[in-house]
């Protein structure tokens, strides 16, 4: 048994939602017959556009970077035999190797810029 209250509480919402049906057929009818529509009418300015919907996947494939990570496992695994041969110091050798080279880049993209 509820008591009264002075404070109006919501009642319970529920979820409705409408279903959407796509018929690619019937679509595809719509918009021809709104196009010989407007060629009868005269009101075509020559440019088409089309309204479809498309569910195909847009990907372009890269193989520049599967030769990166290629060059990325090299690296790796270089730095990994290279530790167990010299220990600790090929660290210091590749970061006096690598940070020039970043230095460098750097700075030829910020001459870019300007």
């Amino acid at each position: 048994m509820r008591f009264p209250s002075l404070f109006r509480l919501p009642k319970h919402q529920q979820f409705r939602i409408q279903p959407r049906y796509y018929d690619p057929v019937k679509e595809e009818i719509r918009e021809r017959t709104e196009r010989i529509k407007e060629r009868m009418d005269g009101k075509e300015d020559g440019s088409y556009q089309s309204s479809k919907i498309s569910f195909k996947r847009k990907t372009k494939s890269a193989p520049a970077t599967s030769m990166i990570q290629l060059g990325i496992a090299a690296l790796l695994g270089l730095m990994v035999l290279g530790w167990l041969q010299f220990g600790n110091e090929v660290f210091y050798y590749i970061l006096w190797i690598i940070l020039p080279v970043y230095l460098i880049y750097r700075l030829k993209s910020f001459r870019r810029r300007k």
